[in-house]
Parts: C-alpha cells; structure tokens; sequence
C-alpha cells in the first residue's frame, strides 16, 4: 500500500465554489463532511475502502443541503431518517455515474458483526434505515440484505428500502427536495411500525394484534398507492367545523369502565394510597365514556338507518359524525352525557366527500376511551385527492392514540356490544 496519502479534490465538485476547503485525516469508518465550515474529514490512505468513502463524502459536498440540522427541524423530519435518505440518494447517483462501489464496501466481517449487533438489539427501525441507507452501496447492500433476510420481518425490511429506493428515483436524478419527500414518507413508515398502545378493551386489538401486522398494513397502504411523486407527497387537509346541536333526548346504559381506589381487593395497586387513606386496591365500574367517530362520506353509504344503529348500541357515549366539501368539513356532535340529538340531526353534516379526516382523527385522540372509528380507510385531503402519507398519517395516529378502527357499521357493532352495558 502506498505510504503517501491521497488527497481528494473538493474545490473541483464544490457547486458554490469561495474558499479553499481543508481537509483532515479520519478513521476509515467515520468519514464526514462539514459543509458549512468547509472541512472534509475523510480517510487518506490508497486503499478501496478508503477511495469509495471520499467519494461518498464528495457526493454529499456536491448535492446534500449544509445544515441537514436545520432541514430536519423545519419539515419535522428526525434526523436519522433524513440522513439514511439522503445516503441512499447519494449513494445511487454516484452508482448512476458507474463510480464503483462494490470494491469500497466495508470488509464482509465488519458489515456482519454490525447487523448483529442491530438485531440483538432488536431495534427495528435502526435494522430499517441501516438498509435503506445501504441502498446503491454495492456489495453491503448484499451483505446486509443477506443478514436481516434472518429476521422474521427480514422480506419486510427489504421490500421497505427498495420501496424508498423507488420513491426517491420516480422521476429520475432525485434532488434534495425528494429526499425531504421520501424522508417524510418514510418516516410515517416508521410510526406504523413501532408497536400501538392497547386499546381500552381487552376483546379487541388493533390491526389484528399480531407481531408484524403494522408492518404489513403500512407496506400494503405503499404498495397500493404506489411510489409516485403525488402519492408520496401529503395532501394538505381541509379545514374543520365542529356543529353542536342541542341533545334533547335522554339515552340509557353506559359505554365502557373505569377504575377507582377501594379499601377491599386482592391485588393492591395503589399501595402509593396506603398512608393517605388505606384505599390500596382498586375495582371496575360502569360509566359514561368512550367516544365514536364515523365517517358519513359517500364511499361508506350510510344512510340514517345505519347512523341511529350506532347510537343504539353507544349510549352513553361521545357520537361523532363527519364529512367534507372540496376544501373543508364539518363535524357534528349526535350524542355525549346520556343524551343525542333528534332526527333532523342525523345524517351526513357536509358533502359527500372526505377531506377532514386527519383533523377529525386528531379530536377523536384527544376523546374518552375506547376510541372506535369506523371509517373504510379511504382518506382524503382537500380537492378528495388521495395520497400514501394521508393514510399512514391516519393510520400511526390510531396506533398511537389506541383507537380501533372498524370497515362499516356491522364491524362497529360488534365492538361496540362487547362493551356495552345497558
């Protein structure tokens, strides 16, 4: 091996040229770029390894944003997942202009013992964009891939990084901008991933309540949308309206329990309680709560027969309804406190169209449990346009917020009896 080191050339890719940059010897696996102090840390020796990783820190000299810091801050994209992006984008353009990186890729032992390590942790998201990262990085893309194929979600993971892959070359030679897009999307991925919070009853679980199932349902809302720009870019929501009218019928029963200290049990759970008052254990009761929300637009075909089904079956419940315009929407309050509204009231309270899904999802968070929703899953933005970062959107804030979701009012009503109490 040559003893001289060798020196990259930085000022001849710079797209903004000024001052001259320095450059500092680093350790071969942590190269790194400071674009806005104009300093390249990167590996001088003569060897494979050492060239692919100047060429990979001049990649991101040459077309990444100097203060990825401040990107991730304004667009609320975590860090980690911005720069995995952005390592894939980088890493495929050079690719694309037949850089080799197969002979610079970390040595066989190194890239094994770090996917080891990822899966001893079992942390999932860091195992995701480790391989999206590795995207276009010859030879440790295959030696990762071939690492995580082990796992029980190891296609999942795969399919996942060539998804986003996809998505950032849709239209060819990504720029910054589609990194941010992808970053975004991939993001919501992430949420759907990570286990949900349980729901307020025990008969029901979400999205299936089987490992894994966030994963398949966030990959099935990607692969039938698609990866193309639109898909990948957020619909704006519309802007919501919440109607109150005057509940003037009184409803018997009670929808779902809560808990309250008590001095008799058998398991102590409040044992904080035992010198205040000695109230150490802790029993159910029936009470008024829980909260429904349904989704009145045209793909569900409800009618007002349907809608006094669920009031039936949710007494003592909040009964939300809602529905949308081109650009906004209204949501309408049925029932809450033992009490709903009459007749006239019940019915789709605005167009036939979504478009305030999200808003309507985000009160329905902040309501009393359990939270049903019954939606077909079809939503929304304003104009009714669609797009793959709505629904993971809607879909992360379910698991998230433990709200269970049910396709049409039959489903709603077989939840709703499990914990209903007349």
């Amino acid at each position: 091996m040559n003893a001289r080191p060798v020196y990259p050339l930085p000022e001849a890719v710079d797209p903004h040229g000024g001052k001259p940059w320095g450059i500092e010897p680093s350790h071969p696996y942590t190269p790194r770029v400071f674009l806005k102090h104009r300093v390249l840390q990167v590996p001088l020796d003569d060897s494979d390894h050492a060239r692919f990783m100047r060429d990979h820190e001049l990649g991101h000299l040459r077309w990444s944003h100097k203060q990825p810091d401040a990107v991730s801050r304004r667009h609320k994209i975590q860090l980690d997942v911005l720069q995995a992006v952005e390592d894939a984008r980088v890493n495929t353009k050079l690719e694309q202009l037949a850089v080799d990186t197969n002979c610079g890729a970390l040595p066989e032992e190194v890239a094994t013992a770090v996917a080891k390590n990822l899966l001893r942790r079992g942390d999932m998201r860091q195992v995701v964009l480790t391989m999206v990262a590795a995207q276009g990085c010859g030879a440790n893309e295959t030696h990762f891939q071939r690492m995580f194929e082990v796992h029980p979600q190891g296609a999942n993971i795969i399919r996942l990084a060539e998804m986003a892959r996809k998505a950032l070359w849709v239209n060819g030679n990504p720029k910054f901008r589609d990194t941010i897009r992808v970053a975004k999307w991939l993001q919501l991925m992430l949420e759907n991933i990570e286990e949900g919070k349980p729901l307020g009853f025990c008969r029901w679980k979400p999205f299936g309540g089987k490992p894994g199932s966030g994963f398949e349902h966030a990959l099935g809302i990607a692969t039938q949308q698609g990866f193309s720009r639109r898909a990948t870019t957020k619909v704006p929501w519309g802007k919501m309206k919440i109607e109150t009218p005057s509940r003037v019928r009184r409803v018997e029963g009670y929808l779902g329990r809560a808990h309250i200290a008590s001095e008799e049990g058998t398991v102590p759970r409040n044992i904080h309680r035992y010198l205040v008052d000695g109230r150490v254990f802790q029993r159910a009761r029936r009470q008024r709560g829980g909260t429904v929300l349904i989704d009145c637009s045209g793909s569900m075909s409800l009618g007002t027969d349907d809608l006094k089904r669920i009031l039936e079956h949710s007494p003592g419940a909040t009964v939300a309804v809602y529905s949308g315009n081109v650009c906004d929407g209204v949501l309408r309050l049925l029932a809450g406190n033992g009490r709903q509204v009459d007749d006239q009231w019940i019915g789709a309270p605005a167009g036939g169209a979504n478009v305030i899904d999200g808003p309507a999802l985000q009160w329905l968070s902040k309501q009393s449990q359990p939270r049903i929703w019954i939606c077909d899953g079809q939503v929304t933005g304003v104009n009714d346009r669609m797009s793959a970062v709505n629904s993971l959107e809607c879909s992360a804030l379910c698991r998230q917020r433990a709200i269970a979701r049910c396709n049409d009012v039959g489903d709603g009503v077989k939840m709703l009896k499990s914990v209903c109490h007349r």
